[in-house]
């Protein structure tokens, strides 16, 4: 989901929540501009007639985060997109762990068992999580959830955690 916020009668957006990269401040809803944002430089380019490019500079490199249009959306679509990708059996958000925080200086990611810490200034570290008790760890201090309710997370950890199955993040 993306906000078309009028600021003073200045039009801004911001994004919600949209993984690793998201936008973590508002941009001006201005084409062809360098805006920077608290984790990153970010810019809007014309698409098409009405439709826009997000870009985000990774490396020096501008890479597309996606594409959007000004067309009003209505919560009955933002429900069914959701569940499907909430319940379809083969939907990634179902099958996978997928975590991201944005925090002062660095982005944490989290995908199954792959852990990366990413710094804004360039510095990446990784980790592979090998166990349950340090993929608790990471969920509770690095992503602060709060895990005490959730029935029979610990099978979930072991599973995760000495299984094949690997992640990008």
């Amino acid at each position: 989901m993306l906000l078309l916020i009028d600021y003073n009668g200045e039009n801004l957006i911001a994004d919600v929540g949209f993984g690793t990269m998201t936008l973590t401040g508002s941009m001006q809803l201005k084409t062809n501009v360098v805006q920077k944002t608290p984790h990153g430089q970010y810019r809007l380019l014309n698409h098409s007639e009405g439709d826009y490019f997000l870009q985000i500079n990774i490396g020096q490199e501008w890479k597309t985060m996606y594409r959007f249009d000004l067309q009003e959306q209505f919560l009955p679509d933002y429900e069914m997109v959701n569940w499907y990708v909430s319940t379809y059996p083969e939907s990634r958000f179902v099958t996978d762990l997928i975590v991201a925080r944005a925090d002062i200086g660095c982005r944490y990611t989290l995908h199954n068992n792959q852990f990366k810490l990413n710094y804004l200034k360039g510095k990446t570290e990784r980790k592979v999580v090998t166990t349950p008790s340090e993929l608790r760890n990471l969920l509770e201090n690095e992503f602060q959830l709060n895990l005490s309710n959730i029935s029979g997370i610990e099978k979930a950890f072991e599973k995760l955690t000495t299984s094949e199955k690997k992640g990008r993040s």
